[in-house]
This record gives structure tokens, C-alpha cells and sequence, in this order.
């Protein structure tokens, strides 16, 4: 058919524009799908609905009410996205009539477990070999692993017990252990080792197949030799002494070589070297080896050696190499006494700020004591898009970014990232790499490694957020948490890889989709369910963070903000109280949605809220963080709605000025950090450095107290003596019971000039 096309832009900004589509068919449609080349991502859309978007080609079809046309036209308009100037749509090509229907919601693919089986170390008087056989998750049937023992230097019947066999997991277990007898004897051994090998599994990949047991005799000898010190001395000789020491008396003598091996210390200027053989007679049980030092008076540090013991006779070793210390007597010591006692003090003033491991408890987010906490995040994007790396970069340093996030009051990042950049990779650019030189040659994914890495050290947590599956601006096209070649077995995999690789650091959430829409609630609620068990199954210690849907039974709302179907069909997960609901909610300038245009706005807007997902947090169901709301609050109508909204989240659900959920505010992410944010611009003004204090003043009521002034620990390092000459020493910081969550992390050098101490 022949069809006349037009575009015609009503506004454009440096990341994005607003287009219309008009077509004027030569035939009556009565429904229609359209196909077009696009160099963007369309983020918002009306009068067409998106089918499908791959290798940047756009597929819409008509909406409910758009399927036929009126006058011989039919229009349609959509925001988009982009990451500088792109051209209008080109490369049209219309079908009609009918509707094509959208792809299928397939089940995902089975994607098995995998089965590993372990080393072990045993005595040979202890009975048996243990292996354990682990799971890499539960599976939900059964999974029977076959096996068989095999020779190495240790033999089936004069060592252990030869076993072939099968073993099952039942629904649910993850862990195995398989015992193999092994034969106790009075024949001193050296010692030996044999294989448990994995030959087949139903229900379940291999991953590692074989297991390799160490047998230790515990009939034989066996040699320790300890470290040993001396002081130098500015002249002359003297004895350094090395113990050696045999686990038991023997019946016959028992013998090892033994050397000396130059290490800082040079045999022939620091130490006489030596050789020989130890020979320890029946019943006796300690010897004692003699290294002559040579003393001077050479200005130098401490010096060691090494002394080995080799080739035992009828004995085995438990440790055969020591190491020999000189210590120089011509320089001043350095010594460094205990810091005394530091109160840590509250640094949040009355409210605990997110550190460790969270967990839920009815509407609250609480820390490993109990104790309820207010995440208060801000979204910095750019890592889902083409640059594969945060934006703002190209102007200032990141590290310098992140601690003005920390100044500025927020105590976390969401950080959106496209599957492409975390499986795939990608070349990060948009950074002015001379103040980013620790960024050089980086993946994207080193470079998320970065951040967390120095959010762990100045105190802020990060919640990760699947923003897109290819790298781009805005939600997936599809409105799907997959697309394309990134399915959604893919997308569980990139979560449970992401759940290992970040356990123990500064993450605590995983918000496993961003704006899911084009789909029933109850689709992406399973969806959910089985990405947020894989996150939890490799890392228990996650928030599991599941947003909206776009509408639900014919309510509409913002994409991934209609939480109305976890009423009657909620999230559930293997892992009790880790879900937290993450919604999203925007004004009128972002898209002028009926309920701002009434006359009973903003009025109208609490109840709103508290319909389409505060109604989880007021009833205790679960924690709520919304997890992007945002304006350039220029529009009067932004203003009331950021006012209801910041309410809301204080606790005032009907904003009639008193508090009515007890506790923190909600837990939130603002969108966003960045400048370059078409639609609500960001904390930052454009020049990347300036906080404009119209929004962080709006989120005052909200934010977390301000930080005191940190408790220090002080430690005093001393010299034993003046030195002649300056003295430097390298220092640096390390956990102990007290984890870098404790305390900020710290090194440097500290000299001492002539003449101190």
C-alpha cells in the first residue's frame, strides 16, 4: 500500500525529544502494525503500543482506540531518549489489516544446577574420607549423582576401600557427603591420596568432578622446624639457634637434610652458610641446628634467611622450612602502641545509618540489630547506556563525585547498569581520563567494581538496578526484564554472578527489573520470584528490591509504579524478610497524566500514593523505596506534587501535617544525580559541581540527619632512638573484629625527621 509519512519534533533537548508520527494511508486500516529504523529509545509513548525493539528497529502497533483512521490520517507521539543528536525515524514500513499479535510470554528455559564435590585431608586412623558434594542452588526434583573411587599413590585395599555408588538430593538439599573406609595400619607411609570421581548426573550438570583425598599416616614422624632471631651485633660472631622437632618418638633413627638458603641476609657478609644431616635417635624427639652470624656496623634493616629440610628418612614433614631473622642493632626501632578506647558514637543523630547486612521486618528496612533504617539514595546513571560508564566523568574526577554524593546528605547509590555492560562488556567513554587515570583500560564492569569498592570506604551502600538489557537510554522497549538475545535465563545468571561477586561489599540490594510494563502483574511477579530466589540462594545477605508494572486490570500509572496487584498476588521468596517493593512515581512536566489535571489535584495525590503502593508500607506488608522520583520542580504542579509526595514518604499519609507511620521516612532513590537528565534534570546543575539547593531543600524533611563529626582512634608510633638521618615507614589500616564498615579505611608513610623520635 502507499503511505505518506511525516515526523515533526514539538521539543528537543541535548539527550532526548518529544516526536509526533502522522500517516496518511490511501486505504481504510482496521488495525495496523508499523516497523522503523531508530537511533534512540523511546521512554514514554501514546497513541501506539511497542511490540518489540531489536538491532534498532522499532515494531508498534495500534492502541485499543487508535485502529482506524479519521480523515485518512492516524498519529501517534513518543518521547525519546538518546545520547546526543540522532535523526527522525526513517525506514518505514506499514502492515494492514489486522494486528499482529505480541510475542508469546514463553516459560523460561530450565537451567539446571551444577554438582561439585570437594577435597579432603584425613588421618589414616580417622575411618573414612569425607567428600562433599555440593549444589550450586536447590533444584525442585530430584538430582542423583553417580561415582567411583580411583587409584593414585594410594591403593584400593592396602589403603581405603574401593566405593562405586549413586547418591540423590532430594527437592530442596544442596549439600552431600559420601564416606569412603580407609584401612589403618602400623606401616609407617609417606603420604598418599586417591580420587573420588563424579561419572554421571541426572537433574544436574558437573561442574567439578573429582575430589582429591590426602591421606596422612599417622604412624610416621613428622619434622617442625620453627623460626628463630637473633640481634646482630657491631663485631664478631654469634649462634642463631633452630629447633627441630619430631611429632613422636620412633622405634628406628629418623633422619633429614637440612640448608641454608640466602634470602635479604647474603651468606658469607651476614651468615655463615651451612648443610648436613640431622639424625634423631630412637625415642628422641627435639634437635637443635647452630647458623654463626657475623656482626658489623653497617646502618641496614633487619635481614633473614631461609633453613630447609629435605629428604627425610622414614619420617614426613609438618613444616620444613624456617625462616632466620637478624636483627640490626645500628637502627632505631619502630614501635606502635594501641590506640586507646574510641566511643563510636551515633553518627546519624537518633536514626542508625544502613550499614551491614539488612533485612526487613513488617514496613521497616532494619540492620543486623533490629533497628529500623531510612535508605536515601540518589540515582547516578550512564553505566546502561552506550558510554558504559556513570556519567559526568568527562569533567571531574569519580572518586571526588562520589564523596560530594556522601556531602550532599545521601547515604546511598542506585546505579543502573544494561545487562550488555556486565555480560558482555563494552568500551567506556565520555571520561576525560587525565582526572580518571585509575579508570584506564577498565570494563565496564572494573568500573563497578571501583565505586562499590570506595563506597564500602566512605560509608555509602549501593542498590544495583538492571536498567535495560542493551546498552541504552530508558526502560526496555519490550516493557520485559529480556529482550533479544538477552533472555531471560541470561538475566537470572547476571544476577546470580552478580550476587557472588559483590558479597560482603558495600551492596545491599539487587532491583532486579527497572519499569517493567506491557505486562500482566502477575507474569512479572513470577518472573520475580525466580530471579530474586537465585539472587538470594547465591547471596542471602541482598534486599531484593521488585518494582511495579505500567497498569493493572485497566488502572494505569507510571511504568514499574503499579504495585495494586501484590494486594491479591504478592512476591514471595525462599528467603523471609528480604523484599522490599521499589515503585516509581514523576509530576506533570514529565508526562501530563489525568489525575494532575483535575480539580480536586493535588488533593487527590496522597490517596493516589497510598493506591498504587503506599498501601504496602501503611499496612505493614512490606518496606517501600521508591526508587525514582524527580523534577526540575519549574512547573507549579511539579512543586505540589514533590510536597504531597515528600509527605507521603515522611510518614504524613494524608498530609495534613501529622505523622501517622512511625519510624524513618521511607527509603528512596531520587532521580537523579545527573545534569543530563532530559526530564527532571538532576542535584547537579549542568556544570556537574553546583547542588541545587531547590531540590535538596524539597527532600529535607526526608533525609537522614546530619553526619557528626567522626570519632577518631589515635595511635603514637615511636623510635626506640633518635635517627641521624630521616625515617619512613609505610602504614596502613586492617579489619579485625571491627570490618571496614566500622571504620573508613586509611594508609600512607609517616617520617620522621633527624633528631625525633
Amino acid at each position: 500500500m502507499s503511505t505518506q509519512f511525516s515526523v515533526t519534533r514539538s521539543s528537543e533537548w541535548g539527550t532526548g525529544f518529544v516526536a509526533q508520527v502522522t500517516m496518511r494511508p490511501d486505504v481504510a486500516l482496521n488495525g495496523w502494525t508499523l516497523r522503523f529504523n531508530a537511533g534512540f529509545s523511546i521512554v514514554n509513548i501514546w497513541g501506539a503500543e511497542v511490540v518489540s525493539f531489536l538491532d534498532a528497529v522499532y515494531t508498534l502497533r495500534n492502541a485499543s482506540w487508535n485502529a482506524t483512521g479519521w480523515n485518512g490520517e492516524i498519529g501517534f507521539g513518543f518521547q525519546a531518549a538518546t545520547t546526543g543528536p540522532v535523526a527522525d525515524p526513517a525506514g518505514f514500513t506499514l502492515t494492514a489489516p489486522g494486528v499482529v499479535a505480541p510475542p508469546p510470554v514463553l516459560p523460561p528455559p530450565v537451567v539446571l544446577p551444577t554438582v561439585s564435590v570437594g577435597d579432603v585431608l584425613a588421618w589414616e586412623n580417622e575411618g573414612a574420607a569425607r567428600f562433599v558434594l555440593t549444589l550450586s542452588k536447590a533444584s525442585a526434583t530430584p538430582v542423583t549423582i553417580t561415582f567411583a573411587t580411583a587409584n593414585d599413590t594410594a591403593l584400593a585395599r592396602s589403603d581405603y576401600r574401593a566405593l562405586t555408588g549413586s547418591i540423590t538430593f532430594i527437592p530442596g538439599e544442596t549439600r552431600k557427603e559420601v564416606a569412603v573406609a580407609q584401612v589403618d595400619n602400623a606401616t609407617r607411609e609417606q603420604t598418599e591420596r586417591f580420587f573420588l570421581n563424579l561419572t554421571g548426573a541426572t537433574g544436574a550438570t558437573i561442574a567439578d568432578g573429582q575430589g582429591i583425598a590426602t591421606i596422612e599416616d599417622d604412624d610416621i614422624g613428622r619434622f617442625s622446624i620453627a623460626d628463630a632471631s637473633i640481634t646482630e651485633g657491631n663485631s664478631g660472631t654469634k649462634v642463631m639457634t633452630f629447633t627441630v622437632t619430631l611429632s613422636k618418638p620412633q622405634a628406628d633413627s629418623v633422619s633429614t637434610r637440612f640448608a641454608t638458603v640466602d634470602g635479604t641476609a647474603v651468606a658469607g657478609s651476614d651468615y655463615i652458610a651451612r648443610s648436613g644431616t640431622l639424625t634423631f635417635l630412637p625415642g628422641e624427639v627435639t634437635k637443635t641446628i647452630g647458623i654463626t652470624i657475623i656482626g658489623d656496623t653497617r646502618v641496614e634493616a633487619d635481614e633473614s634467611f631461609l633453613l630447609r629440610l629435605t629428604n627425610p628418612v622414614r619420617a614426613a614433614y609438618a613444616d620444613a622450612e624456617a625462616t632466620g631473622t637478624i636483627i640490626n642493632n645500628d637502627l632505631p626501632r619502630i614501635t606502635v602502641a594501641d590506640a586507646a578506647p574510641v566511643v563510636e558514637g551515633d553518627p546519624f543523630a537518633g536514626l542508625a545509618p544502613p550499614a551491614g547486612v539488612l533485612s526487613t521486618r513488617g514496613g521497616s528496612i532494619v540492620d543486623a540489630q533490629g533497628r529500623a533504617v531510612q535508605l536515601a539514595a540518589v540515582n547516578w546513571f550512564g553505566l546502561e547506556t552506550e558510554t558504559f560508564s556513570p556519567h559526568g566523568l568527562g569533567t571531574r574526577n569519580w572518586r571526588d563525585m562520589m564523596d560530594q554524593i556522601r556531602e550532599t546528605g545521601f547515604n546511598a547509590i542506585r546505579l543502573p547498569f544494561s545487562a550488555q555492560a556486565v555480560q558482555e562488556g563494552g568500551t567506556p567513554s565520555g571520561i576525560n581520563w587525565s582526572l580518571n587515570p585509575d579508570l584506564v583500560g577498565l570494563t565496564p564492569l572494573q568500573i563497578m567494581d571501583r565505586i562499590i569498592d570506595y563506597a564500602g570506604d566512605i560509608g555509602l551502600r549501593v542498590i544495583l538496578d538492571h536498567h535495560r538489557s542493551a546498552a541504552g537510554g530508558g526502560a526496555n522497549g519490550s516493557g520485559l526484564w529480556y529482550e533479544g538475545r538477552f533472555t531471560e535465563a541470561r538475566w537470572i545468571d547476571m544476577w546470580e554472578d552478580l550476587a557472588v561477586r559483590y558479597r560482603g561489599t558495600a551492596v545491599v540490594g539487587a532491583d532486579l527489573h527497572n519499569e517493567p510494563h506491557n505486562v500482566a502483574w502477575n507474569a512479572w511477579a513470577g518472573a520475580a520470584e525466580r530471579a530474586g530466589n537465585a539472587v538470594l540462594a547465591a547471596n542471602p545477605d541482598w534486599l531484593v528490591l521488585v518494582e511495579g508494572v505500567g497498569d493493572h486490570n485497566g488502572s494505569y500509572y507510571w511504568w514499574g509504579g503499579n504495585l495494586m496487584g501484590a494486594a491479591d498476588r504478592p512476591v514471595v521468596l525462599n528467603v523471609a524478610n528480604k523484599l522490599v517493593y521499589s515503585p516509581h512515581d514523576y509530576p506533570n512536566s514529565v508526562y501530563a497524566q489525568p489525575f494532575f489535571q483535575g480539580p480536586d489535584f493535588p488533593g487527590n495525590l496522597p490517596g493516589l500514593f497510598d493506591k498504587m503502593w503506599g498501601y504496602l508500607w501503611r499496612e505493614g506488608t512490606a518496606p517501600v523505596l521508591v526508587g525514582e522520583f524527580g523534577s526540575r520542580l519549574q512547573d507549579p504542579k511539579d512543586q505540589a506534587w514533590a510536597d504531597k509526595l515528600v509527605a507521603y514518604l515522611s510518614g504524613d499519609i494524608d498530609a495534613d501535617g501529622d505523622k501517622d507511620i512511625a519510624g524513618p521516612a521511607a527509603s528512596f532513590a531520587w532521580w537523579s544525580w545527573n545534569p543530563n537528565s532530559g526530564d527532571t534534570g538532576g542535584i547537579l546543575a549542568d556544570d556537574w559541581q553546583t547542588v541545587l539547593t531547590a531540590k535538596t531543600d524539597r527532600l529535607a524533611p526526608i533525609m537522614p540527619g546530619t553526619a557528626a563529626p567522626p570519632a577518631e582512634a589515635v595511635f603514637v608510633v615511636s623510635l626506640t632512638q633518635a635517627a641521624v638521618a630521616p625515617v619512613s615507614v609505610n602504614w596502613r589500616t586492617r579489619a579485625q573484629t571491627a570490618s571496614e564498615a566500622d571504620f573508613v579505611a586509611a594508609n600512607g608513610v609517616l617520617t620522621f625527621a633527624p633528631g625525633r623520635r
